[in-house]
C-alpha cells in the first residue's frame, strides 16, 4: 500500500517505514506507526558509532524522531545524514524487525505453491497483474496452462500497459510480479511475449503469456525455470535473505540469472558491487549448464569456480566460452560475494 507523500514525512512523534523491491523502484508501500510507540523513547537514548551503509542491501526506510533511517538484511538500523549506525539492545531488534515484517507483508506476495494457486485461479478466471518494480497493473484472464498459466491481457487499455511495463517491446524476459485473485497478492513471475493462441477479441494481444508460481515450469520440462523462480524469490522478498545464505555455486547461478534478466540491482547484490567487466557489459542472454561444479571445500574463504556458458550479445552475436568466477568472504560466518569474474 501508499500513502500521501505529506503523511510519509511523519512527524517527530511517528514511525514512518517505506519498504520496495529495490532502492531505485518507485513502487513503494509506506506503512505510520502510533506515535506513543515505545520505540521513539528509546532510540533517543541508543549510542551510534560510525558506519558505512550498503546502498543494495536497504530492507527499509525509516523516519523515526525526524531522522532519516534504513534498515537492512542484518537487522542493523543506519543514520543516513551523520553515517552511523544504531548499536541496538536485542528489544529493539525484535520491535524495529516486527515493523518491518508488518509492511513487507502489505507489499510482497505469498509464494504459494501452484498446485495450490491453480483452483483459486482457474481457467478462465480473472486477476490483476502488479509489477513489482513500477506499480503498473493490469487484468488478465487465466485461459489455460497446467504447469503454468496462461493468460491474455482483458483489453487494448490492459495490453498497452503490459508493453511499457516493457518499454515498449515484447520480450522473453522475466519479471517479479503480485497476482491478485480474490484479495489474495500471490508472488509470480511473468514474461512478456505474446505467443501461441490469443481468443480475446479486441485486446490487441496476439497471443497468450505465461505466469509461473512457486513450484511451475515451462511446457518443455518438469524442473521449475532458473530465471522464473528468481523472480518469484524476488517477488516474495526472500531474495535479498537467499542470496546471503548463498553457497559459492549457488551465487554463480543467482548472478548469471540475473545477468540473463539484466536484472541489475540482485546483480550489484551478488557481487562486492564492483562494476561488471566490459566483456559483460553487452550481453543480452546467457545460458549456464543445468548444474555448476561444486567448488573445493577445503578453500573456506576464497574460492574459483570456472562455468562454461553459450551467450549472445545486444548485436546478435553468439558464442560461448569458459568464465572464471573468484568469490570471497571475509570469515567463515559472512556472506560469499563475486569480486571478480574474466575469460
Amino acid at each position: 500500500m501508499t500513502i500521501p507523500a505529506e503523511a510519509q514525512a511523519g512527524s517527530a512523534n511517528e514511525i514512518v517505514i517505506s519498504v520496495s523491491v529495490s532502492p531505485d523502484s518507485p513502487f513503494v508501500s509506506t506503512l505510520v506507526f502510533e506515535k506513543s510507540h515505545p520505540l521513539i523513547r528509546e532510540l533517543k537514548r541508543t549510542p551510534t558509532i560510525p558506519a558505512k551503509i550498503s546502498p543494495d542491501w536497504i530492507r527499509a526506510r525509516m523516519k523515526i524522531n525526524g531522522r532519516d533511517l534504513i534498515y537492512d538484511y542484518h537487522g542493523q538500523l543506519f543514520d543516513v545524514k551523520v553515517s552511523r549506525q544504531y548499536l541496538l539492545s536485542e528489544e529493539m531488534k525484535r520491535s524495529l524487525e516486527f515493523l518491518v515484517q508488518t509492511v513487507e507483508k502489505a507489499h510482497f506476495g505469498q509464494p504459494v505453491p501452484w498446485d495450490k494457486v491453480k483452483h483459486s485461479f482457474g481457467r478462465m478466471k480473472y486477476a490483476t497483474v502488479i509489477d513489482l518494480e513500477t506499480g503498473e497493473r493490469f487484468s488478465v484472464q487465466r485461459r489455460a496452462g497446467s504447469r503454468h498459466a496462461d493468460v491474455q491481457p482483458l483489453t487494448r487499455s490492459d495490453t498497452h500497459i503490459m508493453k511499457h511495463i516493457y518499454q515498449g517491446k515484447w520480450s522473453w524476459k522475466r519479471r517479479a510480479i503480485l497476482v491478485e485473485v480474490n484479495g489474495i497478492f500471490y508472488a509470480a513471475s511473468m514474461h512478456g511475449m505474446p505467443h501461441g493462441a490469443g481468443a480475446i477479441q479486441g485486446n490487441d494481444f496476439p497471443g497468450h503469456f505465461c505466469i509461473h508460481f512457486s513450484g511451475s515450469s515451462t511446457h518443455r520440462r518438469i524442473e521449475p525455470d532458473p530465471s522464473h523462480s528468481l523472480m518469484i524469490l524476488k517477488a516474495s522478498g526472500a531474495l535479498p535473505q537467499a542470496i546471503l545464505e548463498a553457497g559459492p555455486e549457488e551465487l554463480v547461478g543467482y548472478f548469471l540469472t540475473s545477468l540473463n534478466e539484466h536484472d541489475a540491482h540482485t546483480l550489484r547484490m551478488t557481487t562486492a558491487g564492483t562494476p561488471l567487466p566490459p566483456f559483460l557489459r553487452d550481453i543480452d542472454s546467457v545460458r549456464k549448464p543445468e548444474e555448476i561444479q561444486p567448488s573445493d571445500p577445503a578453500a573456506p574463504m576464497i574460492v574459483g569456480i570456472p562455468v562454461r556458458v553459450e551467450y549472445s550479445l545486444r548485436s546478435g552475436k553468439t558464442g560461448a566460452g569458459l568464465w572464471h568466477f573468484l568469490l570471497m568472504r571475509s570469515a567463515p560466518w559472512e556472506r560469499w560475494q563475486i569480486i571478480d569474474v574474466s575469460t
